[in-house]
């Protein structure tokens, strides 16, 4: 008998209804045990270990991406926003067959599979997108191994960020990010795809912001568990830092590249401080992954910032292309 749709629904459930740290982290690990069982991608092995560098980021390997579903408050926080938001666009299309497009899916497309044994599929499809043929063999496999094959129309291999859908879909899926929207496509694809999205429909995640600040590398850091808000090892007493700006709000209103922004120096600032981004997640609603709960939200060290020929003002700028990033400098306060 096949062992997995049960185990999958079980894993599932957990995810979706427990609050507990502890079990959320025991049901990851079976999650990806279950997976990895079903496609041979596992935590040690040295296939599938090749990352692609496309014109707008890096498409981290297959085996990276699988291990990407371990960080158990991503996981659980982005499936518990995408399960909220699928249910409100069930409910606001109920004579439609809901559309998803899920972009970058991996090899285990951790927000799709569970959230098929959620919904019958002559209401809910799946369109995945993944760069690497791997990634979208191996979901073929769950997908049928857990029986649940009649939920995808089309697994299709592409580069996200230049890809357009036939149709408008419902909702749009993509998590192909790092802190402060360093290195990966998470920008371009969202520039892309947005505009696809049909009108009343969903972008998971709703918003992703960057904001700057100096910080104490003394204070700033302490040992301690890491995990859901709760289990945080650095605790906001302990933390010495100036906030500066906000550097970006990504959301489906970003029609274009994102603007430079000028962001003021205190003038006592404390030149031993160093530079920082913090990044905080709001996937749907009030499913947000704040800073420090997850590897997607721990602050970002500008290790290239130094207060030679300091200035005013530092200008940020986010660079798309292969290397996206936030690039700085120092400016005159004067403005024209």
């Amino acid at each position: 008998m096949n062992p997995y749709p049960r185990q999958l629904k079980e894993v599932t459930e957990e995810l979706l209804l427990t609050n507990k740290s502890v079990k959320l982290r025991d049901a990851v690990v079976r999650l990806h045990s279950i997976f990895s069982d079903i496609t041979g991608i596992d935590i040690d092995g040295d296939v599938d270990a090749q990352s692609t560098i496309l014109p707008n980021g890096k498409a981290i390997s297959p085996k990276d991406a699988a291990n990407c579903s371990l960080d158990f408050a991503r996981t659980s926080k982005f499936l518990r926003g995408a399960y909220a938001a699928l249910v409100k666009v069930y409910n606001r299309f109920p004579a439609e067959r809901i559309e998803i497009l899920y972009a970058g899916c991996g090899p285990f497309a951790t927000l799709a599979i569970p959230l098929a044994t959620q919904f019958s599929a002559d209401r809910v499809q799946f369109t995945l997108l993944d760069i690497h043929c791997r990634s979208l063999d191996s979901a073929t496999q769950i997908f049928q191994a857990c029986g649940l094959r009649d939920h995808v129309r089309d697994y299709v291999q592409t580069d996200a960020a230049v890809y357009v859908h036939p149709r408008s879909p419902h909702m749009i899926i993509t998590e192909t990010m790092q802190r402060a929207l360093e290195k990966e496509s998470q920008v371009a694809i969202t520039l892309n795809l947005a505009p696809l999205l049909r009108e009343g429909g969903v972008f998971i995640p709703e918003k992703v912001t960057i904001d700057a600040c100096l910080h104490n590398p003394r204070t700033e850091f302490t040992p301690g568990l890491p995990g859901l808000k709760d289990h945080l090892g650095p605790m906001e007493t302990q933390r010495d830092r100036k906030y500066l700006g906000r550097l970006i709000e990504l959301t489906t209103r970003s029609a274009s590249s994102p603007p430079a922004v000028v962001l003021d120096i205190p003038r006592n600032a404390d030149e031993s401080l160093g530079l920082m981004l913090r990044t905080t997640i709001k996937v749907f609603e009030s499913v947000v992954l704040e800073e420090y709960e997850s590897g997607l939200t721990s602050p970002a060290i500008v290790h290239d910032f130094n207060w030679a020929g300091r200035k005013d003002r530092i200008e940020f700028v986010y660079s798309l292309g292969s290397e996206p990033g936030f690039r700085h400098r120092w400016v005159d306060g004067v403005t024209t």
